[in-house]
């Protein structure tokens, strides 16, 4: 299988298996308020994560000024990092990489509507993560959380 890391999508095993379970979640329109409200929600916990000696990671995060949401709930800002990616695949693997390494007290990534097999795979790097992360869509209310089976 010879291709460029983070390209290839049609993987002829695992991602093609049923059974993954985060469905639950509660979905509502997401936009820009829908979308500060969640973050609001959650800066008080990120507040928590700021702390750590460790980064706080935003993978493309929204147009509106998240800076201040976190600056109201006491987070940190000098320890929060911003990667932006040019599409939703390599937004993916920035997400796998930093719940995989040991340097993100918590990764938050805003991308589109995922597929069946890009949520089966989130649920495998889960099993490998060494912290937190917080998945919002288009189209969800809630952050998707991406639990840390290591921390």
């Amino acid at each position: 299988m010879k291709t460029r890391q983070g390209v290839r999508r049609e993987h002829p095993g695992q991602w093609q298996q049923p059974g993954l379970d985060w469905q639950q979640v509660q979905t509502a329109p997401q936009g820009d308020d829908a979308g500060r409200l969640a973050l609001a929600r959650l800066a008080p916990q990120l507040a928590d994560y700021s702390r750590a000696p460790r980064w706080l990671l935003l993978i493309n995060p929204p147009a509106f000024d998240w800076k201040t949401v976190l600056a109201d709930a006491g987070v940190d800002l000098s320890r929060v990092l911003q990667v932006r990616c040019d599409d939703d695949v390599a937004a993916q693997w920035a997400l796998e990489q930093a719940v995989s390494g040991t340097t993100c007290a918590v990764a938050l990534a805003w991308v589109p509507q995922l597929d069946a097999r890009d949520r089966r795979r989130l649920e495998l790097v889960s099993r490998r993560a060494h912290c937190p992360a917080f998945l919002f869509e288009v189209g969800q209310g809630s952050p998707l959380e991406i639990p840390s089976a290591l921390h």
